[in-house]
C-alpha cells in the first residue's frame, strides 16, 4: 500500500470532535480531533488533531472524491501524512473505520480484520505498533446478562435496488436484537469493488430494527461517514458484535451523493440545470497536452446525450491549476506533485445550502476537477498503450461525479473504482450510468425549490 508506505503517521483512535474551517486555499476543511489508543509509525502521542478535506462552513458544502472521511464517535486507523503546500501537518490521507470491539475493519480492501492490518502496516513499516491505552479502557463492555446471539437472515428484499435514493431495504431474520443498540447493517463496499464492508452507525438511514426485521435506506453518504453500498452480500451485525451474511446479493444500480447532516439525511441537486447547465473551463496544460484533440469536449456532451445534463466547454481556457471556490468549473490538469502518486485525478464539488419543505437541500454550485500530471497519459482514441492511463475514461469517471454519482460495482462502467493501464472502459452501462445519471437530472430538474440564483 503506497499510502502506509507515504504516511508520515499512522495511529488508532476515536474521533471525538470535529470543526470545519476555510483552509487559506479558500476551500473547506474538517479538523478531527482524535484520542490515540495505539501507535504504527511516527510519534507517540496519545491525541492529535488531524485535517480531513471537505466539510460544511457556513451554507457552503464541500465533497472531495477521494479523500479520507472521518465522523465523531468512530474508531478507527487514520494515515497522515504533511501537506506543506497547503500548510497543513497532518493530513489525513486514509481513514479505516473498526467496530465497536475493534476486530473487524471496514473499507480496506486488503485487510478485513484488525490483525490483518496490524500485519500489513508492520510488514510495510518494520515497525511493531505502540499500544497507549488498554482496549477495555476504550471499548464498551457487555455485561454478562447480555447474552451473545448468533443472527441468521432469512431474506433480503429487494434484491434489486439504488443507493443514495432513499430505496428501502427488508432484512428478515433473527437474533438481530429488540433494539439497535450498537448494531450495523454492513454492505459491500463500492469503493473498492466489494472487496471490503463499509457500515453505518445509528443514524436516519435506518427506519426500524426488531428481532426478526430491519429495515433501511440503502446508503451513499458522502460527507464524514463514507458508506457507498456496492454490489454483494450483506450482513447484519447486532449490538453483541456477533454476524450472519446473506446467502443472497443485492445488486446495486448506482449510487447517487447523500449526506447526514445535522444527524438527517440531505438530499443534493443540479439545480443549475435550470440555469443554463455547468459550463467547465479547460486549463492550459491539460489543452496543450490533448494537442487539439476534442476529447473534453465529447466527454461533456457524452454525459449530456446521455441523461440530460446541461454539462459544456466554455470557450476559451485558463492557466489555472487550483482548486478553489471562485465561480469557475475547472476541468484541467495539475501542477506536478500537486495530487498524490496514488490518484488519477480529484473532483471537487461545492454546494450552496437552504432549507425546503422537504428539509435541507444542497445545490451543486461549483465543480472543480483535476487530472494528475504526473500520469503518463494516454489521449488517443485506441487501445491504450500498456504502460499508459486512458485520459477519456478518466474524464468520464471524475465528470461522472461531478453528476452527483458515487462509485458502483460494475468493472465495465466508467463510474468503477479502478482504471488499470492499458485498460479503458468508454460505454456507458444502461443501468449503472445512463439511469443513474437520468435519475440525477430528473430528479433536480423537478425540484420544488432552487433555493437562490448562486451558481
Amino acid at each position: 500500500m503506497e499510502q502506509v508506505e507515504t504516511a508520515e503517521q499512522i495511529v488508532e483512535g476515536v474521533v471525538v470532535s470535529q470543526q470545519s474551517f476555510l483552509g487559506p486555499d479558500g476551500n473547506i476543511y474538517t479538523n478531527n480531533h482524535v484520542e490515540i489508543s495505539k501507535v504504527f509509525k511516527g510519534s507517540v502521542v496519545s491525541e492529535m488533531d488531524v485535517v480531513t478535506e471537505g466539510g460544511v462552513f457556513g451554507d457552503l458544502m464541500q465533497v472531495v472524491i477521494p479523500s479520507a472521511k472521518m465522523n465523531v464517535g468512530i474508531r478507527g486507523v487514520v494515515l497522515v501524512a504533511s501537506d506543506q503546500a497547503r500548510g497543513f501537518s497532518s493530513l489525513a490521507s486514509n481513514f479505516f473505520a473498526l467496530d465497536n470491539d475493534g476486530k473487524q475493519v471496514y473499507g480496506c480492501r486488503h485487510a478485513h480484520e484488525m490483525g490483518e492490518l496490524e500485519q500489513l502496516i508492520s510488514r510495510t513499516t518494520g515497525i511493531e505498533p505502540i499500544e497507549l491505552l488498554k482496549a477495555e479502557a476504550e471499548v464498551q463492555v457487555l455485561t454478562e446478562s447480555v447474552e451473545r446471539v448468533t443472527p441468521t437472515i432469512n431474506s433480503v428484499h429487494p434484491l434489486h435496488v439504488t443507493a443514495g435514493t432513499r430505496t428501502l431495504i427488508t432484512i428478515s431474520g433473527q437474533g438481530f436484537g429488540t433494539e439497535q443498540g450498537n448494531g450495523r447493517i454492513a454492505f459491500r463496499n463500492a469503493d473498492d469493488g466489494g472487496a471490503s464492508y463499509v457500515s453505518l452507525n445509528d443514524g436516519p438511514h435506518y427506519v426500524s430494527w426488531t428481532d426478526t426485521e430491519i429495515q433501511m435506506y440503502v446508503p451513499s453518504a458522502t460527507l464524514y461517514n463514507t458508506a457507498v453500498a456496492g454490489s454483494g452480500s450483506i450482513r447484519v451485525i447486532n449490538s453483541s458484535g456477533e454476524f450472519a451474511e446473506s446467502a443472497e446479493e443485492v445488486s446495486v444500480d448506482f449510487a447517487k451523493s447523500e449526506v447526514i447532516y445535522s444527524e438527517a439525511l440531505s438530499k443534493t441537486k443540479l439545480v443549475g440545470t435550470q440555469q443554463g447547465g455547468y459550463e467547465f473551463t479547460i486549463n492550459q496544460p491539460l489543452l496543450a497536452l490533448l494537442g487539439g484533440s476534442e476529447m473534453a469536449e465529447l466527454a461533456l456532451q457524452k454525459w449530456a446525450c446521455n441523461t440530460g445534463v446541461n454539462f459544456r466547454l466554455k470557450e476559451g481556457y485558463t492557466s489555472s491549476t487550483s482548486f478553489n471556490h471562485d465561480d469557475v468549473n475547472l476541468f484541467g490538469l495539475s501542477e506536478p506533485g500537486q495530487l498524490p502518486g496514488y490518484l488519477l485525478g480529484r473532483t471537487i464539488t461545492t454546494f450552496s445550502g437552504c432549507g425546503t419543505s422537504e428539509g435541507l437541500q444542497w445545490n451543486l454550485i461549483e465543480v472543480d476537477i483535476l487530472f494528475n500530471s504526473d500520469i503518463n497519459w494516454w489521449t488517443a482514441e485506441t487501445q491504450p498503450m500498456p504502460n499508459s492511463f486512458d485520459m477519456q475514461t478518466a474524464m468520464l469517471h471524475e465528470l461522472g461525479h461531478a453528476h452527483l454519482l458515487q462509485h458502483n460495482s460494475n468493472p465495465a462502467s466508467p463510474m468503477y473504482f479502478e482504471l488499470t493501464q492499458g485498460s479503458m472502459r468508454r460505454q456507458f452501462d444502461v443501468y449503472s450510468d445512463i439511469h443513474g445519471g437520468a435519475f440525477v437530472t430528473t430528479n433536480s430538474v423537478n425540484t420544488e425549490s432552487t433555493c437562490g440564483d448562486e451558481f
